[in-house]
């Protein structure tokens, strides 16, 4: 696999009054538009790193990632009087039978040190507007062995158990995670998780052996699976400051190991597909624009187009056999 610069510089595309970042989507070939969920807080938060604790989802559309159409700074966010009483972090949306499904990553404030993630869902009926989401209270996947269960005080940083990313492969569904590994060292414990649903119900998981735990990362973040060829790409972020890896010079940014097997990336060799210097993170493969790298904007918040195109297609994401009782 090659990445192959564009000869286009592309801007960033800012949202008119919100701080944006981390994002997911889903694609409807019959429109060709892009739905994507955006998480953002006010601006006047950045400064002092607290928009985290007070990001909330977003829903917009756009055909290629050139115009964004800002639709509502608000779609989900926070319950209040529920387990997820924080703020919302990154996830995943599926289309099922009858709607949609999102997964998304919280907390609860008075839960060991309030950092303890958790991945909840919410379902919609609203295919056209995705202005109505409704939390599924009988799901809550906490972190279980082999993965670690809260945050250590002396790592370089917070537990994880965030950003699910959800796949088929021989009429099962799986979910990957990025989480810690408590056998690694201190700082190294970036790993990411793998689930298996039980009677593909969405609503029990088993949990498997890491499908990758390298031991040279605190975070493995954003984690992805696409197909590379006759092989397969595993994709993550990684600050630069927690990028330990042996071939990388530290250079962060978006990072892939290739495998022929879907559930074992050996870590020896990761490749770096695009380095933080490029100003982006939390970056999505775009398979519908030639496995194009997009990312949020590290300097000024918003997205933005990398112009480097992978190649990458899409693993099994087909979940609209499947439904949920509500």
């Amino acid at each position: 696999m090659r990445t192959l610069a564009s000869e286009f510089s592309y801007p960033t595309l800012q949202h008119p009054h919100r701080h944006v970042w981390d994002f997911w989507y889903h694609f409807a070939p019959d429109t060709g538009i892009f739905h994507l969920f955006y998480l953002n807080a006010d601006r006047s938060l950045v400064a002092e790193d607290k928009h985290h604790f007070s990001s909330q989802v977003g829903y917009a559309t756009t055909t290629d990632f050139t115009t964004i159409d800002w639709i509502s700074d608000r779609v989900f966010g926070a319950d209040p009087h529920g387990w997820d009483d924080t703020s919302i972090w990154s996830g995943d949306v599926v289309k099922i039978n009858g709607g949609f499904l999102m997964f998304y990553t919280s907390r609860n404030q008075a839960t060991d040190d309030g950092m303890t993630q958790n991945i909840g869902v919410a379902f919609t009926h609203h295919v056209q507007t995705f202005d109505r989401w409704f939390r599924i209270p009988s799901i809550r996947i906490q972190p279980h062995a082999p993965y670690e269960l809260q945050h250590v005080p002396e790592d370089l940083t917070i537990q994880a158990w965030r950003d699910p990313f959800l796949f088929r492969h021989q009429e099962q569904i799986y979910m990957l995670l990025s989480a810690k590994d408590p056998t690694k060292a201190l700082g190294k414990k970036g790993t990411i998780a793998l689930l298996k649903a039980k009677n593909n119900s969405f609503e029990q998981w088993e949990y498997l052996p890491p499908i990758c735990q390298p031991g040279f990362y605190a975070e493995m973040e954003v984690p992805q699976l696409y197909r590379a060829g006759a092989d397969y790409a595993l994709v993550y972020s990684s600050w630069a400051k927690y990028d330990f890896a042996p071939n990388t010079q530290q250079s962060g940014g978006l990072q892939g190991i290739l495998s022929p097997s879907m559930f074992n990336f050996p870590a020896t060799h990761p490749q770096v597909f695009l380095p933080e210097t490029a100003q982006l993170y939390a970056c999505r493969i775009i398979p519908e624009l030639n496995g194009e790298i997009v990312g949020f904007d590290i300097t000024t918040g918003g997205i933005r187009r990398s112009g480097v195109q992978t190649g990458l297609q899409h693993v099994d994401r087909d979940f609209s056999s499947y439904s949920i009782d509500i």
